[in-house]
């Protein structure tokens, strides 16, 4: 099949977990022999931002095919990837899905205003399946910030709906009569040779490392934010001034968020990492302590298949991801949004007291 993934947001390197799933998710359907297209976008777009992709991209060795009119195009892992870094997003995939006559369009809740899923479901003979990735991107049903009418008529207008968790996909059910498939659609990225001092320990020559240790430096929290939690990690952090905690700032911080990080002289601010291996091999315990629905989190995977315990909220998929092993913990969810975005364009949402 031709298959075209439009994804209003960063694809690579990203390290969120839903851009991250996407990528690897159409990396693997081109490794099964499928003829695959990407169009996505840099954050913020600009000529300035353009030159600093492509620096991003050659310390990663990465050789575009081109990068004029504002548009990157280069291949990864069988993979032609078109990023647009100063262009209009909508109008290049619209003419990347006419000249590349996909059989099959992906769009997902990774562009929550439909920018792109509008223009998907007016091809002509290309079916439309949906990701449904995160609930509070959806436009309806408690969890999500904006509800609309039109946005849902236009997810029922897909060919196909899929949830990667068995949450997302009941959700989607019972608050808009979509009959959505639950596929664990959240891959890990394919295994490759760790280098000797990550990996002391294996079973077996395949597994993954055995990073988790007692005496590691951090209790680690990734992508501090209201909607993740980070009301429950500053008040751990003051409770404990003698333990050493890690945040990873992503695509949710936000400069409120920088600032009370950096106002714990126990919280380290650390830079995201595109090899997972090296962040955890740092973790004593990862922290999730997410405060919205989350679909099914993909770090907590990543960190138990490596030995690195977790400690992670009971909502949303999150029990789904962590399968039965201890912690979930007891968290009062955000049940209410302001009818605004932040300066990283989430939602703002109104946090409950937590008994911490």
């Amino acid at each position: 099949m031709r298959i075209l993934l439009a994804q209003n947001s960063l694809y690579y390197p990203a390290h969120g977990g839903g851009d991250k799933s996407n990528r690897l998710l159409v990396e693997a359907l081109a490794a099964r022999g499928h003829v695959c297209r990407v169009v996505a976008r840099i954050g913020v777009f600009g000529e300035a931002e353009h030159t600093h992709y492509l620096e991003t991209l050659a310390a990663r060795g990465v050789t575009p095919q081109s990068a004029a009119d504002g548009v990157v195009v280069f291949q990864r892992a069988g993979v032609q990837v078109h990023v647009v870094t100063n262009a209009n997003l909508r109008a290049h995939f619209a003419a990347q899905a006419e000249a590349f006559a996909p059989d099959v369009i992906l769009a997902s809740t990774d562009d929550p205003a439909q920018l792109l899923l509008e223009v998907a479901l007016r091809h002509a003979t290309a079916r439309a399946v949906y990701l449904a990735r995160a609930t509070l991107a959806l436009p309806f049903g408690p969890d999500c910030a904006f509800p609309s009418q039109a946005k849902t008529e236009r997810i029922r207008a897909c060919d196909a709906v899929v949830g990667v968790s068995q949450y997302v996909a009941d959700y989607m059910h019972q608050y808009a009569a979509i009959d959505a498939v639950h596929v664990p659609i959240s891959l890990l990225e394919p295994e490759e040779p760790e280098p000797v001092e990550l990996a002391p320990e294996k079973s077996e020559p395949d597994d993954r490392p055995l990073l988790g240790r007692f005496d590691n430096e951090f209790v680690t929290f990734v992508n501090p934010c209201a909607v993740k939690g980070i009301a429950i990690f500053l008040a751990l952090a003051d409770a404990f001034p003698l333990t050493s905690f890690a945040a990873v700032p992503t695509w949710g911080t936000n400069q409120q968020d920088r600032a009370a990080l950096a106002a714990r002289p126990n919280v380290h601010l650390l830079a995201p990492v595109d090899d997972i291996d090296l962040l955890l091999a740092r973790t004593r315990v990862l922290l999730v302590p997410s405060l919205w629905a989350e679909a099914r989190s993909r770090i907590i995977l990543e960190a138990l298949l490596r030995g690195v315990p977790v400690m992670a909220a009971n909502v949303g998929g999150i029990p789904e991801a962590m399968m039965g092993v201890p912690y979930l913990l007891p968290v009062r969810p955000i049940e209410k949004y302001a009818m605004r975005l932040d300066e990283q364009m989430v939602p703002v949402a109104e946090v409950p007291a937590q008994d911490i």
